[in-house]
């Protein structure tokens, strides 16, 4: 496996982590905020903000790079992408802005439906 690979695939499982924390909790959208060179997780319950684990410095970049390449956000400040998380079908609307000259990312989480045949209702 190559180090680029091997990279991206630990972005991948972070960024992972970090949406099923937020299912797990309860949240309907994460934030990613950078505060203080710390790259701040934000749980959030409509507009209230549950805590602020970081993620680790070392994959910030990583994390972020694979957050971009999933959602399409190379040359667009909104985009989507699909995941399973806890076993169930996401689909995860992400948008970009940047506050006080940083970059921060809202994630919303959106259950996607089955169908009782096994496929699913967009």
């Amino acid at each position: 496996m190559s180090g680029k690979t091997g990279k991206s695939e630990e972005a991948c499982r972070e960024l992972v982590r970090v949406l099923e924390e937020a299912i797990h909790v309860g949240a309907d959208s994460v934030g990613l905020e950078h505060d203080h060179g710390d790259l701040l997780v934000y749980y959030y319950c409509g507009n209230m903000g549950l805590g602020a684990p970081r993620i680790p410095e070392d994959m910030e970049t990583e994390v972020l790079d694979e957050l971009a390449r999933r959602a399409g956000l190379a040359r667009r400040v909104k985009g989507k992408m699909q995941l399973t998380l806890l076993g169930k079908e996401y689909e995860v609307l992400v948008k970009s802005y940047q506050d006080f000259d940083e970059w921060c990312y809202r994630l919303t989480l959106k259950e996607r439906k089955t169908k009782p045949g096994g496929g699913i209702i967009q």
